[in-house]
């Protein structure tokens, strides 16, 4: 970075005296998700790409088993452009029919396959699906929602087909689940399809779709996500930069499911164009994660604020030491402070040389957008834009650029941006503003600042700030800073604020949720609580009821379920 500071973070950007001039100045990749896996672990064939219930699969059968795939789904009509909908948990099947699907030049539309039948049905026939592979479980689900709509074939995976022998007894034996065989195939009947076929493999094309991705819905209805090949190895190539030290045949154990972003791109794709060996695991559980962790002994992980809670808590490993922990990374929502301390005095206690990585990203960003390293941490920060990234930080009101500690909405541009939402061309237009020279940015909905060293911290989402009245004028409840406040509270393990409508009025109170410290789980001081807020809130911002409870309700990706509240 040279000159004289302006005083506004795209324009200075701070964040450039992390990266060298090499990172600053490197060409972004032209070519396919599978190119970009292939041509990083073309000479290394023998090493172990993924690791599935003990069971290993090299990259030479990684690659093998994409091509069988693009075999069966080529035997199936399926060609450039076409979408097929993918509704399953993290297997190595999962994995071969994504670059499979990318081989052939096909759209891979991930959707979570808890959705609920309408919801299915609605995904099918919004993209005019004919062909979907999903996991054993949602099966019965998938055939009722295929219903009345242009569906050709379902192929139906299960866990079992890649566990080694015994834990595939247990497995079947814990599973029963019957399904006709005139409703789906198997993955193994799918294989054989495509035993004699020859695919048209298609070329790569700058900015086209290879990933539809479905927003959360936390705050809105769902929206599919249109990625790119250029988004996704955008976002790769910006990692090795980063300070991370990914090497070949690290271990990274992955239990995110790959119908989110987070777990498709970083802990399938990145991983694997990296070389590690990643651990795949079908069931997204913070309660049974440390005993996972134990038996794999992960080089890295990506988790969510309750894994890393559940992970230091864990009585088995507290006198265990775990130095071979490089990369204990956390994403999703924002990491609360008195947890993040705790868990970074508890890594520094078992021999790991690194604080908790916290990143900052969304569906419509390819996932990480913002992420911290060795170099560039602070409690309470999401860290600093990926190299190719450019932030502001954007007035609410009369959206100007606002300067260094001053909070407004958070603006991103960069190669990650998404291409759109799937036939949504105005919602696209609402979330993606195009400057006059051209960049795209996208409106996050979040609020944030900027330091003057670079670093990003998070405020809180602006659909989640309420209006009130105080004096007779309007004013803004921003729940993130109420939070803050309670939090440091010895009293209070967790909490959550939501606004209330006050009676006969359009505007809102605060109402507080709180998860109890142990040590005062049978009595917190309210007035306590109070005269703390009144230290450093305004008089409205005060919550005005407390609510006890054992836990805060979560959405199935792990995030705090603000509607629940």
């Amino acid at each position: 970075m040279q000159g004289e500071m302006t005083g506004f973070p795209s324009i200075d950007k701070p964040w450039l005296k992390y990266y060298s001039e090499e990172a600053i100045h490197a060409p972004l990749p032209e070519c396919t998700v599978y190119e970009m896996l292939w041509e990083n672990n073309k000479d290394h064939l023998d090493d172990v790409a993924i690791n599935f219930f003990h069971r290993r699969f090299t990259y030479k059968q990684l690659f093998d088993g994409i091509e069988r795939a693009a075999k069966a789904f080529s035997a199936l009509g399926v060609t450039e452009g076409d979408i097929v909908l993918i509704s399953t948990v993290n297997t190595p099947e999962t994995v071969f029919a994504f670059y499979a699907l990318n081989r052939l030049g096909a759209i891979a539309n991930m959707v979570d396959p808890r959705t609920s039948v309408s919801g299915l049905h609605d995904y099918i026939v919004e993209a005019g699906v004919t062909v979907i592979l999903t996991i054993d479980q949602a099966c019965p689900s998938m055939i009722k929602a295929t219903k009345g709509t242009s569906i050709e074939k379902i192929i139906r995976i299960s866990p079992a087909d890649s566990m080694p022998f015994f834990t595939k007894v247990i497995y079947q034996t814990k599973n029963k689940i019957k399904i006709d065989d005139k409703d789906s195939v198997s993955w193994e009947a799918f294989e054989r399809m495509g035993a004699s076929v020859c695919p048209k493999y298609a070329p790569y094309k700058k900015d086209t779709c290879c990933v539809i991705a479905h927003t959360g819905g936390t705050t809105g209805l769902p929206k599919g996500v249109m990625l790119s090949n250029d988004n996704f190895n955008a976002v790769m190539h910006a990692y090795q930069y980063t300070g991370i030290t990914f090497e070949r045949q690290h271990k990274y154990f992955n239990y995110l499911p790959p119908f989110i972003m987070y777990g498709l791109c970083l802990g399938i794709h990145i991983t694997l164009c990296y070389g590690l060996e990643v651990v795949l695991y079908p069931k997204y559980d913070a309660v049974d994660f440390p005993k996972q962790f134990m038996k794999y002994r992960p080089n890295h992980f990506s988790a969510s604020a309750d894994h890393l809670k559940y992970l230091s808590a864990d009585r088995r490993l507290q006198k265990k030491n775990l130095s071979y922990l490089i990369t204990a990374g956390m994403g999703g929502d924002m990491l609360d402070q008195k947890l993040e301390m705790s868990v970074n005095q508890y890594l520094l206690n078992h021999g790991c040389k690194f604080e908790v990585i916290k990143g900052y990203g969304m569906t419509e960003l390819s996932a990480t957008a913002i992420l911290s390293s060795p170099k560039a941490n602070a409690v309470g920060s999401a860290g600093i834009p990926l190299v190719h990234n450019i932030v502001k930080i954007m007035d609410t009101e009369n959206h100007t650029e606002l300067s260094y500690n001053e909070t407004g909405e958070l603006w991103v541009s960069g190669p990650s941006v998404m291409l759109g939402y799937y036939q949504k061309p105005e919602e696209t237009d609402s979330i993606i503003s195009v400057d006059e020279s051209g960049v795209r940015w996208v409106h996050t909905g979040d609020l944030g600042y900027m330091s003057e060293d670079g670093l990003l911290f998070i405020e809180g989402r602006i659909r989640r700030i309420y209006v009130t009245s105080y004096e007779g004028q309007p004013a803004k409840i921003f729940p993130m800073l109420v939070e803050k406040v309670l939090r440091q509270s010895p009293e209070i393990r967790e909490c959550s604020v939501v606004g209330r409508k006050q009676k006969n009025s359009d505007f809102y109170e605060v109402v507080a949720f709180i998860v109890r410290d142990e040590k005062y789980e049978n009595a917190v001081d309210i007035k306590n609580l109070k005269d703390l807020c009144a230290e450093s809130l305004p008089v409205y911002m005060i919550p005005v009821e407390f609510r006890f409870i054992n836990a805060l309700p979560h959405t199935p990706i792990g995030k705090i379920d603000f509607r629940a509240l």
